[in-house]
């Protein structure tokens, strides 16, 4: 494969194929196939090789210059016949060829701020891709956390259509035998229908999941991936028809929820890559402005060259010609075009510093919302393990008396349904805390 997935296809007729996936790969095969973080990354490479090119205008500029010329007309001096009589002052073709230096003196900062601009533009475009890679691997993380989450629904289901396959048998032969009344057969029957409907519902969400994970990570579904199943539940019999031929295994909670963990005391990051790509960007506007500014300043350049030439006057051969210059520019008349650059760079560090501004208050905003959840979702989590438990022994106990002779078949209905539930919200909260805590991770600069 042409992404980093690790997964496992078994050719097993008896369970279909499975699809093991884990947290790890999909970050870094959302990575591969993210064509916002290529491109944002290419960019940032881009930035990176003009700032290395960026003093070079600051030194002297070495080069090789040459010319070649062909005159119609020669000038003549009219010279008496005594001295020779008129005589050439060059000749129809002239050529200059050497080496040349030059090296600005002083410009007003031009240069120099202009090398400023570039390096806090190649910081800003590094900083960006950096936020668009913490971004991707936060939208990996949601979908394998969404992924995981329908897993488990669908397993819980699962689980609870087997105990109502199990008691609607044990229900129907005591019909047979005039132990049970009809009234309760129906009724769980009605049941066992429902919780084969949620089963099939679970599993066709547990498709779209998996589908739009495989979008976000590029990966390549398997055939049979239309009503997939949990690979714990490979094996059994729901007598409904739906045969599954693809089965997932996803990470263990506990193992992802340990890698997650240290999130939450990490701290919110002083310098967040969306914060650092606005103030680069700032300072590269302000170091632009300063160099329109400097335009309106003189110039003052020194020059040097070495050059064969032809002809020497009116003497027909090639001499050496040695030569210094020092040149000075001072703009006089340029219809406002540099204060209205500057102007304009000027503006645009001001919205960079704006957008500073609202990446700090929303990034500070976040974390505190996703670490106050996180906390409340801890707390809401002890008490769904009391729920849990609680509803497992009731939902027993339940039966156990119905079976006795001592309850309803409405009470085991209602225990069952109640430890479903129980268990759901669990799952839920699961899914809940480690999207927090990837949340988190993406602000405290934990995510590698």
């Amino acid at each position: 494969m042409r992404y980093f997935f690790l997964f496992l296809l078994l050719a097993a007729p008896a369970r279909g194929a499975e699809l093991a996936l884990t947290l790890r790969a999909a970050e870094e095969s959302a990575l591969a196939v993210s064509n916002q973080y290529r491109g944002a990354r290419l960019s940032a490479e881009a930035a990176g090789a003009a700032a290395r090119a960026a003093d070079s205008p600051l030194y002297p500029r070495f080069s090789l210059e040459g010319g070649l010329r062909y005159n119609e007309t020669v000038p003549a001096i009219a010279l008496p016949k005594a001295l020779g009589g008129g005589r050439p002052l060059g000749d129809n073709w002239n050529y200059t060829l050497g080496p040349s230096a030059y090296w600005t003196l002083f410009d007003g900062g031009v240069l120099k701020n202009n090398r400023d601009a570039v390096l806090k533009t190649a910081a800003a475009r590094s900083a960006e891709a950096e936020n668009i890679r913490r971004q991707a691997v936060l939208r990996a993380r949601v979908a394998y956390f969404h992924l995981q989450l329908a897993l488990e629904r669908v397993y819980l289901i699962g689980e609870n259509l087997q105990l109502s396959l199990s008691q609607l048998k044990d229900i129907s032969l005591g019909a047979k035998a005039g132990a049970r009344s009809r009234l309760d057969e129906i009724r769980a029957r009605q049941e066992t229908l429902s919780r084969r409907r949620d089963f099939l519902r679970a599993r066709a969400e547990l498709s779209a999941e998996l589908r739009e994970f495989g979008f976000i990570t590029g990966l390549d579904l398997p055939e049979g991936a239309s009503l997939p199943l949990d690979t714990r539940l490979a094996g059994r019999d729901y007598g409904d028809g739906q045969e599954a031929q693809l089965f997932i295994k996803a990470e263990p909670y506990t193992e992802i929820l340990s890698r997650l963990l240290p999130a939450a005391a990490g701290g919110l990051e002083k310098g967040l890559p969306s914060v650092r790509a606005a103030e680069n960007t700032a300072q590269a506007q302000r170091a632009l402005a300063a160099g329109y500014k400097a335009e309106r300043l003189p110039r003052l350049t020194l020059g040097a060259r070495s050059s064969l030439d032809y002809p020497n006057g009116p003497n027909l051969y090639s001499f050496v010609q040695n030569s210094a210059s020092l040149s000075l520019n001072l703009p006089l008349f340029e219809s406002g075009r540099s204060s209205e650059k500057r102007r304009e760079s000027e503006l645009n560090a001001e919205a960079a510093a704006e957008k500073k501004t609202e990446a700090v208050l929303l990034s500070d905003k976040d974390y505190k919302k996703s670490l106050d959840a996180y906390n409340a979702l801890l707390a809401e989590q002890a008490i769904n393990i009391d729920a849990v438990d609680d509803a497992d022994e009731a939902a027993r106990l339940a039966y156990e008396v119905y079976k006795a002779g001592g309850g309803t078949w409405l009470d085991v209905e209602s225990a069952n349904l109640k430890q479903l539930q129980a268990k759901t919200l669990a799952a839920s909260a699961n899914a809940e805390i480690l999207l927090r805590l990837a949340v988190l991770d993406s602000l405290n600069g934990s995510v590698k």
